[in-house]
């Protein structure tokens, strides 16, 4: 009876080992320029040969140095080298697609491509969420990550926020991040199309803006208002310096006073009126 089940023990060893490398499993002979591809998955890892694919379902993850890319089915295709060698040119991942590299972390994907030659992601989905230190970056469309250039362009009712000091919203938002310390964090930030940005004080319409995340300072351009409670400044170009509260309403770089005329809407006590800055 012992016998039997020192044998019984020993064949469910086998099994449960055999299952661990079938489905979380290294696959070593599959590169990119840079690092190995690793792929694990809980239900399997399928081999598609005729297609020059693999499959990975079931809490799917695919890791290559410090970028990880999980989801619920992962797809990495692949280019044969002579001999035995693979490169993979393009993963693929459905559903729950979470990305991170760097301290830098994606989550809310619906599906997401990954180009290794251009270290370039796309990520669709209805609440994508990019987190980096203490700012965030979201979108209800799509989500654009150059890896390389350290930059992320998030479309469709774009959102960026810095903890509870400001929060930038446009159709189109750019970020330029840099890498510190092995950390990714937010360099600059670009806004295209109905600009807003809300501050604690204040809030500030436009077509176009630039944020410096070094300097703190927001410049605004094209039908540039600036609006504190009932209040507004209103013209083409503006600085807000986010770090000491101060806010200018300039001419547009380039444009003399004459050409580009700035001017205020003063609400005092229920009456709007006009006065030139």
């Amino acid at each position: 009876m012992i016998e039997k089940r020192k044998q019984k023990n020993i064949i469910f060893f086998y099994i449960i080992f055999f299952f661990s490398i079938s489905n979380s499993q290294q696959i070593s002979n599959l590169k990119n320029e840079d690092n190995p591809i690793e792929i694990y998955a809980d239900e399997g890892i399928e081999w598609h040969k005729n297609k020059n694919k693999y499959v990975a379902i079931g809490n799917a993850k695919a890791i290559s140095g410090s970028l990880s890319l999980e989801s619920d089915r992962i797809e990495a295709f692949y280019d044969e080298k002579e001999g035995s060698g693979m490169n993979i040119r393009e993963v693929r991942a459905k559903k729950n697609v979470i990305v991170e590299d760097r301290k830098m972390r994606i989550t809310g994907g619906n599906y997401a491509e990954y180009s290794t030659k251009k270290d370039f992601f796309k990520i669709i989905g209805k609440n994508i969420v990019l987190t980096s230190e203490s700012n965030t970056l979201k979108s209800n469309e799509k989500l654009e990550y150059w890896r390389s250039n350290n930059i992320a362009i998030a479309t469709g009712n774009a959102e960026a926020k810095k903890n509870n000091e400001f929060t930038v919203k446009a159709n189109k938002l750019v970020w330029y991040l840099k890498e510190i310390d092995k950390k990714t964090k937010v360099k600059k930030i670009l806004g295209f199309k109905n600009v807003s940005i809300k501050t604690n004080n204040e809030v500030a319409f436009s077509d176009k803006a630039i944020y410096n995340n070094e300097t703190e300072i927001c410049k605004l351009f094209g039908n540039v208002k600036l609006q504190k409670g009932e209040s507004f400044l209103l013209g083409e170009y503006a600085e807000v310096d986010l770090r000491n509260g101060i806010s200018k309403l300039l001419p547009a770089p380039g444009k003399s006073l004459n050409e580009n005329k700035v001017r205020a809407l003063i609400n005092k006590d229920g009456a709007g009126g006009n006065e030139p800055n």
